[in-house]
């Protein structure tokens, strides 16, 4: 395959995420408008991100690690084997999923007995979700199988049924108690993820040639399957941290305010957005390149990009750091600001908002020299530095949340200082592996790219104070968005002016403007 037809393949998957997001974000704006910030709907995001933590540990992105390199080995070897690999996977995770979340409703349904009621309510919501986990097991094996038939917009994509199946039941339950009604939407979790994978299945079967007949053929837990798990469990050890951690987040912030777990959601939804396509784009973009460079014993030529992709990292996020302090309630308010979510709400959101937009660059960061050590095949130090900060992030929460009473703001906080440990762990390590500091000769762009954000900010916010004064989290939607054009317009203009006024090359580049003689300044 050539570059340009992976490229081709990238903008697919992204195009089918995008649109994903997308729904998403309509999903989230309908929540808050439905719920508000509401207790009930609290307690409805700590259990919805306790059975996240066993989506990303049983499914997604780690099963088809193991997955797809064994299945296009077979499909060399012999096609039909590959399917048939495919076929008994798809009986065997069955068979594991099923038994797992069987396990999981009784290990709940025991500790109903020793929880207090506003924990138990969680529990009870996550034993109403936990049956999805079944679906999702089977939803991420048939992601794997269309990744390998290339289908990657379809997969990427399938999430919208998810989004709008949540959004309906939203709808439909908004009118009862909230109790009753959160209650109904974790029901409607399963079939939520049911759709998601319906959706596969229906591709999916377009490319196998099996009869109804010969599913029945399955082997269970066949050698191909058991030679695709031991990376799959390593995935798990990978990744488990970090998951744990973000279950952790939830529940801390169910300590720090009944309603903080819904202030952290709609917060990281936004925060998420630039770490999640620039972050996974660059960290895309690296490994290929660095792990040609180390396989040629060309230490120079990884420096080079290594530092290439940082300085790139660099001119695309911290613009969007200064973006979420400045435009943060005018982007909030227009999103959520509607409904049973106040501008109390609102408030309360923003400031999770810049809590979690403060280790913006750390995270990507940690991404990019991570992916560093993985192109010279060193996977232990990026784990270790992963749990060092794990742990650093729980011993930060425990003193704010329960010594410090700083509420749902001290978790966004906590968890940016945790991605600040772990970014300068993996610096050093790197630093000292290559003998080389891998931000030097950073300091100039840091000073043009700080400087045309600050005097950007300065000038959205002098906009703000003449123009919307008293009037910053209004609730009728015509001022909403007139405060975002304006204020983004200002924004976006003013920016746009100091990168070409201070000749900043690194996104004069990515935008694709010719490189400059020299800067004005």
């Amino acid at each position: 395959m050539d570059s340009g037809s992976i490229l081709k393949l990238a903008k697919r998957f992204f195009a089918g995420t995008l649109l994903s997001r997308i729904s998403g974000g309509i999903r989230d704006v309908v929540t808050a408008i439905c719920f508000g910030s509401c207790p009930e709907i609290g307690a409805f995001m700590v259990a919805y991100r306790l059975i996240h933590l066993f989506r990303r540990l049983l499914g997604e992105g780690n099963l088809a690690s193991g997955f797809v390199p064994h299945f296009e080995l077979l499909q060399r070897e012999n096609p039909k084997r590959s399917l048939e690999f495919y076929r008994d996977s798809s009986f065997s995770f069955f068979v594991v999923s099923l038994f797992f979340v069987l396990v999981l409703e009784v290990i709940l349904w025991g500790l109903l007995f020793f929880l207090s009621p506003e924990w138990q309510e969680i529990v009870v919501l996550m034993m109403k979700m936990a049956p999805g986990l079944v679906f999702l097991c089977l939803y991420a094996l048939n992601g794997a199988f269309l990744q390998c038939q290339r289908k990657l917009f379809s997969f990427a994509a399938a999430p919208i049924f998810f989004n709008f199946f949540w959004i309906a039941m939203a709808l439909f339950s908004s009118s009862l108690p909230r109790t009753q009604a959160v209650e109904m939407l974790a029901l409607a979790m399963t079939g939520a993820f049911a759709l998601q994978w319906g959706f596969t299945v229906y591709l999916v079967h377009r490319g196998t040639p099996f009869s109804m007949k010969e599913w029945f053929y399955s082997q269970l837990f066949s050698v191909d399957w058991k030679k695709m798990m031991k990376p799959v469990l390593l995935g798990i050890l990978g990744i488990g941290a970090t998951q744990v951690n973000s279950a952790l987040d939830a529940i801390f912030s169910r300590f720090a305010d009944l309603s903080g777990p819904a202030y952290l959601w709609y917060a990281i939804r936004f925060e998420q957005l630039p770490l999640a396509f620039i972050g996974i784009a660059l960290t895309g973009a690296a490994l290929a390149p660095l792990s040609q460079a180390i396989q040629e014993g060309n230490k120079e030529l990884y420096i080079a990009y290594l530092q290439k992709i940082l300085r790139s990292a660099i001119a695309l996020l911290l613009p969007c750091v200064f973006a979420f302090f400045v435009l943060g309630s005018p982007i909030l308010n227009v999103f959520y600001g509607h409904g049973g979510f106040s501008a109390l709400d609102v408030l309360q959101t923003k400031y999770c908002l810049w809590g979690y937009a403060l280790g913006l660059l750390p995270s990507v960061f940690v991404l990019l020299l991570a992916t560093g050590f993985y192109a010279k095949r060193s996977y232990g130090l990026p784990a270790l530095a992963s749990g060092i900060s794990v742990i650093f992030n729980i011993l930060l929460n425990i003193v704010m949340v329960f010594g410090l009473h700083l509420g749902a703001f001290s978790i966004a906080l906590g968890t940016s200082f945790a991605g600040f440990l772990n970014f300068y762990l993996l610096w050093r390590a790197l630093s000292r592996f290559l003998g080389v500091n891998v931000f030097s000769e950073m300091g100039k762009l840091w000073g043009r790219l700080f400087l045309v954000c600050s005097l950007t900010s300065s000038l959205t916010l002098c906009v703000e104070w003449v123009f919307f004064q008293g009037n910053s989290l209004s609730r009728y939607f015509q001022d909403q968005i007139m405060q975002l054009i304006v204020m983004g317009g200002v924004f976006i203009a003013a920016f746009s002016l100091g990168v070409y006024a201070f000749g900043i090359q690194e996104i004069l580049e990515i935008v694709g403007v010719k490189k400059l003689e020299k800067s004005h300044f």
